[in-house]
């Protein structure tokens, strides 16, 4: 089976995930839609496939097996909609939308016309998660936190809240889902933001740093730290305290009892695993191995939303 792929968005992440597909046989990239042509067939010169600046044009005149939607998350609309109308399968880069009232929309399409999903929350198929999952089992975590330290990314609308969501949103949201991934789910959210340092960038409306204190409903409790300020690196990843060591993830791992440090790395891709993976289940049909789907993460958006709404009232929030 040749399986047919689109994209919806051609910038920076659609490249990674074009690049990881050209490794993989029995794929054909069909065509390729972005509001700026030039984008567009620059990629197409490379990948292949025909383009397309009107993404319903596009999914009326394709017959594709797969979509990508590589999408800012303020110019998501109706696409998913109209591709699970049509029976294609999707995968959708984080975060899946701002709105959750959307989001639910788009889910309950999924849903009805039966779509696989996948979404790219990659730090899911890392070895180094999954052998945190595996310490779990068999550890009970006292506290954790999380953390994504850096600088300010160079796309205009990241510094929008209305386009973006905030860093908590776009970015530090593969903290918060790595936390779901591996404690369950939260049960109530407090966040305190601050805005003032970035006063020399212009059209600049986000928090400069924020702390996100999370009660799960298993009593374990954690902070999860952003901050888009810096200018002298940064650190990103979670550290986990147990009662007798602590464990540190930063994309490898260093487990740490009383004096003893021991650190694992892994040489792992899981950009690449995670599109194998996708393509693999629209070929069988089966989605058993997919470790992020719509559904699963329309909790990390309505986590970190909850997050923000934190924020802007000052007030403890409940989730259901």
């Amino acid at each position: 089976m040749i399986v047919k792929v689109g994209f919806v968005g051609t910038g920076g992440i659609a490249n990674w995930h074009l690049e990881h597909l050209s490794k993989i046989e029995g794929i054909k990239i069909t065509s390729l839609c972005d509001i700026k042509r030039e984008k567009a067939e620059a990629t197409a010169k490379k990948y292949g496939g025909r383009v397309y600046t009107d993404y319903e044009k596009m999914l009326e005149e394709e017959k594709l097996d797969a979509l990508y939607v590589c999408l800012p998350p303020f110019a998501h609309k109706n696409v998913e909609i109209l591709a699970a109308e049509k029976g294609i399968h999707l995968f959708i880069e984080k975060p899946i939308g701002l709105s959750l009232k959307k989001v639910k929309e788009v889910e309950s399409q999924i849903l009805k016309n039966k779509i696989i999903t996948s979404i790219g929350y990659q730090r899911r198929y890392q070895e180094s998660t999954n052998k945190i999952k595996s310490l779990l089992k068999e550890n009970e975590p006292g506290l954790f936190m999380g953390y994504w330290m850096g600088g300010m990314p160079q796309v205009s609308w990241w510094r929008r809240k209305e386009m973006s969501g905030g860093q908590i949103i776009e970015q530090t949201t593969h903290i918060f889902d790595l936390a779901r991934f591996f404690f369950g789910e939260v049960e109530k959210v407090f966040a305190i933001g601050r805005k003032g340092l970035m006063k020399e960038v212009e059209n600049y409306n986000i928090e400069d740093a924020s702390a996100v204190t999370l009660l799960f409903k298993n009593g374990l409790m954690g902070t999860i730290y952003s901050a888009c300020f810096l200018s002298c690196g940064g650190m990103v990843g979670m550290t986990i305290y147990f009662k007798d060591m602590s464990v540190r993830y930063d994309g490898g791992l260093q487990i740490i009892k009383s004096k003893e440090v021991r650190k694992i790395d892994f040489n792992d891709d899981p950009g690449v695993l995670e599109d194998q993976i996708f393509i693999e289940a629209v070929k069988t049909k089966n989605s058993s191995r997919i470790k992020s789907t719509y559904s699963d993460a329309l909790k990390t958006l309505a986590l970190t939303l909850a997050a923000e709404e934190s924020i802007k009232t000052g007030k403890v929030i409940n989730l259901k």
